[in-house]
């Protein structure tokens, strides 16, 4: 299958940052499954990371602003967890795909716990060209999965292609500044850092380039939030946590096992040079 899309997915890579053991065992333990950041409202606790994460998912309801029913597509769907939320809460019926078929097992075991197979359904697939007609869904969305994507512009030209007339598209993530305004010891930490995470894509736009590629894709945007403030007591909070925990493992060059821990520790320094963004869109 990798090979019918010209050998430009690195499953390798992606393998390599979500096999790993350590990897796995923090998003069970830390994030009950989930692979996504937190939201957090003004005055709540920020050491509630938990609940941040359900309220992410929350909005991301919100904003696809579907009714029960609804079919929607869930690129890069992880083990399921927002597919299982968003199915569970409000009634639509989620598609997911993933190019790592560990995740995709792992997705439907918990939904079959959960008894959501009639509403959710998980399949391996390279989001940049997906086997679907044309306007098969009512709803798209990624949940920090674009930053993944080795060619954004074809990864959101299939969205268009595969959403309905009126269909929406939401994209929630971390968009980085452009280069000229982080400074060159900034650049220095997240660039190996997105080589080891395997996140091409993040190096692909920008805070100022990402509108332009969703609008280049035929969509028309309806809002562009710039929800750091939201998504910073997560940050804030996991920085915490694992600070002293991985200061041993780093001690011990064990951190290439870690590289969730990387992510809340030593991004921790790029705070203000990486943006939270939640983009809302529709095709016409």
């Amino acid at each position: 299958m990798v090979s019918d899309i010209g050998g430009e997915l690195d499953l390798t890579g992606l393998r390599r940052v979500y096999g790993r053991p350590g990897h796995r065992l923090f998003y069970a333990l830390v994030c009950r499954n989930a692979r996504h950041w937190g939201w957090t409202e003004p005055g709540q606790s920020k050491w509630r990371c938990w609940q941040a994460q359900r309220q992410l998912e929350a909005v991301l309801g919100r904003k696809l602003a579907l009714p029960p029913g609804s079919r929607v597509l869930d690129a890069g769907a992880g083990s399921g967890v927002v597919a299982r939320r968003l199915a569970g809460r409000l009634g639509l019926r989620i598609t997911g795909v993933d190019v790592l078929d560990f995740h995709v097992r792992e997705a439907r075991r918990l939904s079959a716990l959960a008894a959501l197979e009639e509403r959710t359904t998980f399949s391996w697939g390279d989001f940049h060209e997906l086997d679907y007609p044309d306007g098969s869904f009512d709803g798209i969305y990624s949940m920090e999965t674009l930053c993944h994507s080795y060619d954004p512009a074809r990864a959101l030209a299939e969205f268009h292609r595969l959403l309905r007339p009126g269909g929406r598209l939401v994209l929630l993530g971390p968009v980085g500044f452009p280069a000229a305004e982080v400074p060159a010891d900034k650049r220095a930490l997240l660039e190996p850092y997105l080589d080891a995470m395997t996140m091409v894509g993040a190096k692909r736009y920008d805070t100022r380039s990402l509108g332009g590629l969703i609008t280049d894709a035929g969509f028309r945007i309806e809002e562009e939030l710039d929800a750091s403030s939201y998504y910073r007591p997560t940050t804030e909070a996991l920085y915490a946590y694992f600070r002293i925990p991985y200061a041993v493992l780093r001690r011990f060059g064990a951190t290439e096992q870690w590289l969730a821990l990387r992510s809340t520790v030593e991004m921790y320094a790029l705070r203000d040079h990486i943006a939270w963004l939640v983009h809302t869109a529709v095709k016409p």
